[in-house]
């Protein structure tokens, strides 16, 4: 571990002292409820870490924290808002397609005033309010800095005589060589979980579209029917075909367990593995920006995500104070310190800050920082419901063969179109005042 002071570019924008004050003696206390999903884990811990050192910074205040298992907190929480008994502060995923529909029902609170107030857009990343926005309506505060890479098992890079591959074309050679010399080429499976299947597909878009496209994709509606949408899912399927993935990659497996075998000499997935790869093997670990296509005109794009979110309810009755908790959180040097040494993530605190890192957090600070690699935002950022529920299960499909090219790009269009008819997507997304 090494000890440094780090400060995240706000460049790195995803398209791109306890400080708040004591107040000891007041008469009275509010409470304010936090719902998140750190059941348990690193998060878990350094929320509970944090929530101990703002009550102790804040006398007048006290957080009841409730943790809930993701489905539980998604199913109990429209029934608390339709209630009016939400909680004060949700912690939860904040893409449009999660939070647009209670944003539009007026369940969520407008942050943009509190951003001004407490100068979050001078000492946060620019993903926190552009990935929960839309109709110049911010909904969340993004926390977690997550960025998907290509992890190699470097012993066996260097068995194989194989250097960072710097075109998508270069890796596939390499996963040629790989596949002859008898290891497992890639730990990805293309399963049941919406996850492996979006950020596995999502790497590869982003491999092959320009910032121009993604841009017209997302915030315009455009059309998902591009040659460079057609070149990333044909490379899939040439994975697929040449046996590049795990056998049966459409069921469910251990990703982590087939990494951290030793026999598999590729993971394409996001710094959340970091502290798991660095504790459970012993083979020396690479992290390489995904590469870009050589038929990319602006070389590719980096996919990053924004995490969880904070969300204030908007029926509320202790907003300043849940206010003054997200800004403890997400804004000052402690508890950056406390969401990187403690729960083993990058806070998008972007002012400098003391913290003790492995090498390959260190590795993930300067992915995160670094200007050339085009860092966006990942498409389940953006999408709307229905978009979001293709990608969730595109993967799968092409695993079995029940979509190419061509009906890829047919179903992807017809979820979109789908979203856009409801206002949940970033182009069609309104808010009424």
């Amino acid at each position: 571990m090494k000890k440094r002071t780090i400060a995240i570019l706000m460049t790195a924008a995803m398209t791109a002292s306890m400080l708040p004050g004591t107040f000891a003696g007041a008469e009275e206390q509010t409470t304010i409820t936090i719902w998140d999903t750190f059941i348990d884990g690193t998060l878990g811990a350094a929320m509970s870490d944090i929530v101990a050192a703002f009550e102790e910074a804040n006398p007048d205040v006290k957080v009841e924290r409730v943790p809930k298992e993701l489905t539980a907190l998604s199913e109990t929480l429209k029934a608390a808002f339709m209630a009016g008994d939400a909680p004060d502060i949700v912690y939860l995923e904040a893409g449009i397609g999660t939070a647009g529909n209670y944003v539009q029902a007026g369940y969520y609170e407008d942050l943009t005033a509190a951003y001004e107030e407490y100068g979050w857009k001078d000492s946060l990343m620019s993903a926190c309010w552009e990935i929960p926005s839309a109709d110049n309506f911010i909904w969340g505060v993004g926390n977690e800095m997550e960025t998907m890479s290509l992890y190699v098992n470097q012993d066996i890079f260097d068995e194989l005589g194989l250097d960072q591959p710097k075109t998508v074309e270069e890796l596939t050679a390499d996963m040629q060589v790989i596949k002859d010399a008898g290891y497992q080429v890639l730990a990805n499976t293309l399963d049941s979980s919406w996850s492996n299947n979006m950020n596995f597909i999502g790497t590869l878009l982003y491999a092959y579209m320009t910032q121009e496209e993604i841009g017209d994709v997302m915030n315009n509606d455009g059309s998902w029917d591009k040659e460079s949408v057609r070149r990333a899912v044909a490379c899939i399927t040439d994975w697929l075909d040449k046996g590049y993935f795990p056998e049966h990659p459409e069921v469910d497996g251990d990703q982590e367990q087939m990494y951290f075998s030793g026999n598999t000499a590729c993971w394409v997935t996001g710094n959340w593995e970091v502290g798991n790869i660095t504790e459970r093997t012993e083979f020396k670990t690479s992290i390489y920006p995904f590469p870009g296509s050589e038929t990319c005109a602006d070389g590719g794009s980096q996919v990053n995500f924004a995490g969880g979110a904070y969300l204030v309810y908007s029926g509320s009755e202790a907003k300043d104070a849940a206010y003054r908790f997200i800004d403890f959180s997400i804004s000052n040097p402690d508890t950056a310190k406390t969401w990187a040494e403690v729960g083993g993530t990058m806070p998008p605190y972007t002012k400098e800050y003391e913290v003790e890192l492995s090498d390959l957090a260190e590795r993930v600070v300067e992915l995160l920082g670094d200007e050339t690699l085009q860092n966006t935002a990942g498409i389940n950022m953006w999408l709307g419901t229905n978009a979001f529920d293709f990608f969730s299960e595109a993967g799968q499909k092409l695993a079995i063969g029940a979509l190419d090219e061509d009906s890829f790009v047919a179903e992807a269009d017809a979820a979109k179109n789908k979203d856009v008819e409801t206002g949940l997507t970033k182009g069609s997304f309104k808010i009424n005042r």
